[in-house]
C-alpha cells in the first residue's frame, strides 16, 4: 500500500521536474548579455531564481523517493 503511494508520488515528481526544467530559459546568451544588464550581474534573477529553486527541491524529492521505493520494495 505504501509502495503504491510512493510510486504515484514518484511519477508526479517526474512530471513536475520535466515541466519545470522545460520552463527554464537556456543560458546560451553568453558573457556579453550578462554585462549588458548590470542588475542581473549582481544577483537579481527574479523568476529564474524561483524556477531554479523549485527544480532543485523537486530533484531532491525525486532522489529521496527513489531511495524510499528501493528500500520499501525489498
Amino acid at each position: 500500500m505504501i509502495l503504491n503511494l510512493f510510486i504515484v508520488l514518484f511519477a508526479l515528481a517526474c512530471l513536475a521536474l520535466v515541466f519545470f526544467v522545460l520552463l527554464q530559459v537556456p543560458k546560451q546568451a553568453g558573457l556579453s548579455a550578462s554585462m549588458a544588464s548590470g542588475g542581473s550581474l549582481l544577483g537579481g534573477r527574479g523568476v529564474e531564481g524561483g524556477l531554479i529553486r523549485i527544480t532543485s527541491v523537486l530533484g531532491g524529492f525525486f532522489m529521496l523517493l527513489a531511495l524510499l521505493i528501493s528500500f520499501v520494495s525489498r
